[in-house]
């Protein structure tokens, strides 16, 4: 727009996944932003010109499958569709930017367009994008000293069993840390 160019990173997921600002917060769960800020600070050897970061979304691969009580007509069953087929993640807030993005207002984006006109859902102006690089640098230098440091203590980030990591870990017999 303008002869600028506005990129947002797209992960294409076959089981379900959430932007989640907790895990964020936490140090998990960095890798799209962390390319996101990455493009937007290197991005104009790509595009030959600075690129701004438009946001993060975590996109479903697969078409939803459906439930009804009755048979749905074909654009019953299209509505249901993209309703479950939203996708997850976090964008700017910008009028033209977003519109760019889904020109047909396919419903596809993290956010929604009420009635009003309006949009709601999970948008950054462009200061609070930059507040949030600021923390993930942070996060990512504070981690990276750590391991430098030796630091490498068991010691995950859980919530509750839904988020927990040991349950897949390899190393749960050695390392002991559900039995501390």
């Amino acid at each position: 727009e303008n002869g600028r160019h506005y990129f947002r990173v797209v992960d294409y997921k076959t089981g379900k996944k959430s932007f989640d600002y907790c895990d964020v917060f936490n140090g998990v769960g960095l890798q799209m932003l962390l390319y996101l800020f990455a493009l937007e600070q290197g991005g104009e050897e790509i595009v030959g010109e600075h690129a701004i970061a438009a946001g993060v979304q975590y996109f479903p691969a697969r078409a939803p499958i459906v439930a009804a009580d009755s048979k749905l007509t074909e654009e019953e069953a299209e509505l249901a569709r993209r309703k479950e087929w939203k996708r997850k993640g976090l964008l700017l807030k910008d009028e033209d930017v977003l519109q760019a993005m889904d020109p047909q207002n396919s419903g596809r984006l993290c956010c929604t367009r009420k009635k009003d006109g309006s949009i709601s859902g999970d948008l950054a102006d462009r200061q609070q994008l930059k507040m949030l690089e600021k923390h993930i640098m942070r996060t990512l230098s504070e981690m990276v000293a750590d391991i430098a440091a030796g630091k490498v203590d068991a010691n995950p980030y859980t919530r509750g069993t839904a988020h927990n990591p040991c349950t897949y870990c390899p190393y749960g017999s050695s390392c002991n840390y559900n039995n501390i």
